[in-house]
């Protein structure tokens, strides 16, 4: 038996931050945690407009780290609780919507210990589920590709480690997207979110959790990538309008049907570079790889005549040359091989203990891990 869920209101469209008011109107403290760039792109004052026009109290957290901690976290938590609001807001990248949402944990369950609710991996179950929560989170993306502001999921680091959280519990309440907020990415960012839209959707098709209601998200979010993802990067508004709400398509497919390896990958190489570029490059060696699976073979040639070809090798093609059209450097020019390969062996017994692993279309072994690391630091095809 498989499940569709959502839990999120959106809002969209030019203009639709306004949506703030009637949901700030229900309630008396608001507090809003943004990224530094929000203020300096105005949205952060337009935001605490609203919440004051609707007549509530309201408090700011600004300039939040890139790559949040359980230590911020914990850093934040006295100040969250003097306040002590009823609503939360998060406003600006999937980082600041990933500490919002362990901030709401900690702040509607204090009892809870990061240990007894965080995993690391496959093979370790928390010893406690996330309870009910009460206090409802607005997510505002600025960015248009992790799809958090849809997702169950949050990453956070402790001792320099990453964590998940994973629970419909910390599913924000509401999503806001704006087109006014994407349109101010540089144009890296732009690119690099928008290819982890894509392999969010790639992925989410391709999993054995997919069903037909997250196949119809996923594969629109595809075509949106593929049609308007150039356009994008170089700044045309239209285009960044449509790979926002690819983004949210996305991070809904992903909510339902979760993700693969492309992932598990990328999550123990994030030393290397940016999470969504990452992906990208991995994202061929992992294509290739899955086609041993018949089921996967089937989808991925699904994809490919969506998008006007005939072949799962097709697609495999299709995105090595999308990769080149967008400028996604080879693995070779992020990373030396002497150090690449002194930690191959730790990355790939990471990357197989990663949960998203257990949804894959085919089961790696560890040196399957390994080799995928290897092609795609080699540049070289099954």
């Amino acid at each position: 038996m498989k499940f569709f869920s959502l839990k999120t209101r959106i809002a969209i469209g030019e203009g639709s931050l306004r949506y703030v008011e009637s949901i700030a109107r229900n309630h008396e403290r608001v507090l809003i945690l943004s990224s530094k760039s929000m203020r300096i792109h105005g949205f952060l004052n337009e935001v605490m407009n609203y919440v004051e026009e609707a007549g509530v109290e309201v408090d700011v957290i600004e300039g939040l780290p890139a790559e949040p901690s359980y230590e911020d976290v914990e850093e934040l938590m006295p100040r969250v609780r003097e306040f002590s609001p009823d609503l939360l807001i998060a406003l600006g990248g999937g980082s600041v919507i990933d500490i919002t949402k362990a901030i709401k944990v900690f702040y509607d369950a204090p009892e809870l210990s990061f240990e007894e609710i965080a995993f690391l991996d496959r093979f370790t179950k928390p010893s406690k589920v996330i309870p009910k929560l009460k206090t409802p989170l607005v997510a505002i993306p600025s960015t248009s590709g992790a799809g958090s502001e849809v997702s169950a999921a949050s990453v956070l680091k402790k001792d320099g480690i990453k964590y998940n959280f994973v629970s419909f519990e910390i599913a924000p309440e509401y999503a806001i997207l704006d087109p006014r907020l994407p349109r101010t990415m540089p144009r890296e960012v732009a690119r690099n979110s928008g290819l982890d839209v894509l392999v969010h959707g790639i992925e989410a098709y391709t999993t054995t959790a997919a069903t037909p209601f997250s196949d119809a998200m996923a594969i629109q979010a595809i075509k949106t990538v593929f049609k308007w993802l150039p356009l994008s990067v170089n700044g045309d508004e239209t285009a960044r309008e449509k790979i926002h709400y690819a983004a949210t398509m996305a991070g809904i497919a992903f909510l339902n049907a979760r993700l693969g390896i492309c992932h598990s990958l990328s999550h123990k190489a994030a030393w290397i570079g940016p999470h969504g570029l990452l992906n990208a490059i991995f994202l061929p060696y992992v294509v290739e790889f899955n086609m041993k699976s018949d089921y996967a073979r089937k989808k991925y040639t699904e994809i490919a005549k969506e998008i006007g070809f005939n072949t799962a090798e097709e697609l495999v093609e299709v995105i090595k040359e999308f990769n080149e059209m967008l400028g996604v450097p080879r693995l070779s020019e992020l990373v030396d091989e002497e150090t690449f390969m002194a930690k191959l062996d730790e990355m790939a017994k990471k990357a197989y203990a990663d949960p998203l692993v257990n949804f894959n279309p085919v089961e790696p072994s560890v040196e399957d891990m390994k080799e995928l690391y290897k092609k795609a630091l080699l540049n070289s095809s099954s």
